[in-house]
């Protein structure tokens, strides 16, 4: 039994996706979670109908810019080659990325369904994953760290966001940055 091709999708419904993630991480990192979907519908130059064609509500949203721009900082992070301090800017990166976006991880709290952040998780660790097998090797990282734990290491980075103000996010995150830092560093084998 042959099943039909998949129809191919249309140019202006990329394009309409690709303006409305741009809209929306511009008016969430704006105005917070909360912002009027009609706003981003309007920045993105498409009516309300086609947002809710390509998003089912404000959650999928948040998590389709979220995810996006994981994917970006995984390129970025693999234009940096074999470095291996690569795992280190990833880290810094991730941290600068949260503090601007700390209302869209709002989102990822409270989203419902644990399934709606595996797409999120996944882009997470595979960004990741690369660069700390090569800080492993470099011996600059603790050999015990999986990809598993790049997913912590974000949480922490994220921690003590809510209700902060863009300079006590900062704050917050270089000191949660520094001991993590401590923590990731490669120890000496104990003497047997």
């Amino acid at each position: 039994m042959s099943h039909p091709a998949p129809k191919p999708v249309r140019k202006d419904a990329v394009q309409n996706r690709a303006a409305l993630l741009a809209a929306a991480r511009a008016v969430l990192s704006e105005q917070g979670l909360d912002a009027p979907l009609d706003l981003i519908a309007e920045r993105a130059g498409v009516g309300r109908g086609t947002l809710y064609r390509h998003f089912a509500d404000r959650t999928e949203l948040a998590l389709a810019v979220l995810e996006e721009e994981v994917e970006d900082l995984g390129r970025r992070t693999a234009q940096r080659g074999d470095d291996p301090d690569a795992f280190f800017w990833f880290l810094d990166q991730l941290a600068q990325h949260m503090i601007r976006n700390a209302g869209l991880a709002g989102v990822v709290r409270n989203v419902r369904s644990p399934d709606a952040l595996t797409p999120l998780r996944r882009r997470l660790m595979e960004a990741g994953a690369g660069p700390l097998a090569r800080a492993q090797a470099a011996g600059l990282v603790r050999e015990d760290l999986g990809p598993m734990d790049i997913r912590l290491i974000a949480t922490l980075l994220g921690a003590g966001f809510q209700n902060a103000d863009e300079a006590e996010r900062r704050a917050v995150s270089e000191r949660v940055r520094a001991l993590l830092l401590d923590g990731l560093k490669a120890r000496p084998r104990e003497a047997r």
